[in-house]
């Protein structure tokens, strides 16, 4: 190897560099391999300049750094290369491999053409350290590579801690702004009392994108602020990929665990293609019982959007001019409950038509016991789609009588049935005298003056109904024959149930939604 300077020494130091005045005396510095002190206003202590080796080697062992530099207002170490690492340290024991620290500047600070601005190895300490009052405590800058690249296989391979600025910050044009890899730890860590413990800043990638194969992508923890906050112009604010555990996992204890927000693209774009793309739990199981909600998905059946709640509804829409919720499918809306499928208040529209697969009834108060009774009636069904009409009308001098029906009942209503009944007295000769013709029909062959409930039903003839009609008995598809809307009914298992199409067959192509 070829070194710009090379320094060995048992005891004081192997090469001294001074500029303006010089000494001899090193009394005021530690035993170390190279010592460079300038007394100058403005300068460098030690500077190493090498075409394809490296400027400045220094080898710590014990607790003390390879390289060392303090400033009081530029970098403590600065390192530049055309190919190569600008700055490089190995430090034995607790000690890092390259330590800096700056009253005004970077603690360290390295320029790279091609490689890495600044690379540290350690055994058990950090690799690369730095500290300053008011700058970044390690800043790193490439054109083309990361600026500034950890590898920790047990602890952090950046691990930064900022008071008022962030802890770890890092803004690239093309790539991540700070990229951590890390076998069995996070490979970035950040941990700030004020500001975000990671901060990303990109013009086009993804501000800071986490990449895991067994843990957690991106993981953050704040009390008061966000725990991890992405902002981006055009691409990706916060990118969570991982290959089987969480991509994204936020935790708050008093805020908002994950909040999104756009001014005109989309909030959060979520996916799945075999599990759950989002799963919201809310509240706890009983203290008492302990009873929880699980769920089994088979492959490719999972739902888009599940709510869970213990106490409060599991999914809630809330729209002040249109539909809270908007259901589109092969069955628009299901819905199943212990007590009640559905409880509407107000008003149901049905565009379509209802198909009951039991009885049709209304339950109210009791009107003599409403209190504690309730009182159930079932409607009234018919192979037809029929219309009831009835009514009491008083018969003339001579036992007959006009009935006066509604001016569009012969447009709606063909296929008339009729039913008398006399009250007060028998009239055997009462009997329906001319049919439904222009909206009414008349009755005659009862007693003078007496009394006629009638009743007159007829099948519905609008466009609607006949585009519509009911046919009473049909054939079951061949999908579902064996199979029964209603199998415990027939001493059948629950699995025979008539119940949403089968999942269709997947392939690898990704449908447009």
């Amino acid at each position: 190897m070829t070194f710009g300077v090379w320094g060995d020494s048992d005891v004081g130091a192997g090469v001294i560099g001074s500029s303006d005045t010089p000494t001899t005396d090193t009394a005021h510095v530690r035993p170390a391999g190279v010592v460079g002190v300038n007394k100058a206003t403005r300068g460098v202590g030690v500077e190493g300049f090498c075409a394809q080796g490296t400027g400045v080697l220094g080898i710590g062992g014990a607790d003390q750094p390879g390289v060392a530099g303090k400033a009081d207002t530029g970098p403590g170490v600065t390192g530049t290369s055309s190919q190569g690492v600008g700055v490089t340290g190995n430090g034995g024991g607790m000690s890092p491999g390259v330590s800096g620290n700056a009253a005004v500047g970077p603690g360290v600070s390295g320029t790279s053409d091609q490689g890495a601005g600044v690379s540290g190895n350690s055994t058990s300490g950090p690799g690369v350290t730095g500290q300053a009052d008011t700058g970044p405590g390690v800043l790193g800058t490439s054109t083309d590579g990361t600026g500034v690249t950890g590898q920790g296989t047990s602890r952090p391979g950046v691990l930064g801690t900022g008071a008022d600025a962030p802890g770890v910050q890092g803004i690239s044009a093309r790539s991540p702004g700070v990229a951590g890899s890390s076998p069995p730890g996070p490979g970035v860590s950040g941990i700030s009392s004020d500001g975000p413990g990671v901060f990303g800043d990109s013009g086009h990638g993804p501000g800071v994108r986490g990449l895991s194969a067994l843990g957690t992508g991106v993981e953050g923890t704040a009390d008061p602020g966000p725990a991890v906050s992405g902002n981006s112009l055009s691409g990706t604010g916060v990118l969570g990929t991982s290959l089987s555990g969480t991509a994204v996992s936020g935790t708050s204890t008093s805020g908002q665990a994950l909040t999104a927000t756009t001014d005109t693209g989309t909030g959060a774009v979520i996916q799945s293609h075999d599990g759950v793309a989002v799963s919201a739990s809310c509240g706890h199981p009983e203290p008492d019982t302990g009873q929880s909600i699980g769920f089994s998905d088979p492959p490719n059946r999972g739902p888009a959007v599940r709510g869970q709640s213990w106490f409060g509804p599991g999914v809630q829409g809330v729209s002040v001019h249109d539909a809270a919720v908007d259901a589109f499918g092969w069955i628009g809306l299901a819905a199943s409950g212990v007590t009640l499928g559905a409880d509407i208040n107000n008003g149901l529209r049905v565009n379509g038509v209802i198909i009951s697969a039991g009885s049709a009834r209304f339950v109210i108060d009791h009107p003599l016991d409403p209190a504690d009774t309730t009182l159930t009636h079932a409607f009234v069904a018919s192979p037809e789609q029929k219309n009831v009409y009835d009514g009491v009308v008083t018969l003339d001098d001579t036992g007959a009588a006009t009935v006066t029906l509604p001016d569009w009942f012969d447009a709606l209503n063909q296929h008339f049935r009729y039913q008398l009944t006399p009250i007060g007295a028998p009239a055997p000769g009462l009997h329906v005298n001319a049919e439904i013709s222009g909206n009414s029909f008349s009755v005659a062959g009862g007693p003078p003056g007496g009394k006629v409930s009638w009743q007159v039903t007829g099948v519905r003839l609008d466009k609607w109904a006949r585009a519509n009609p009911v046919t009473p008995v049909t054939a079951k598809p061949a999908d579902q024959r064996g199979r029964f809307l209603h199998p415990t009914a027939f001493d059948q298992p629950v699995e025979r149930g008539i119940g949403v199409p089968p999942a269709p067959v997947r392939t690898n192509r990704r449908e447009e939604m």
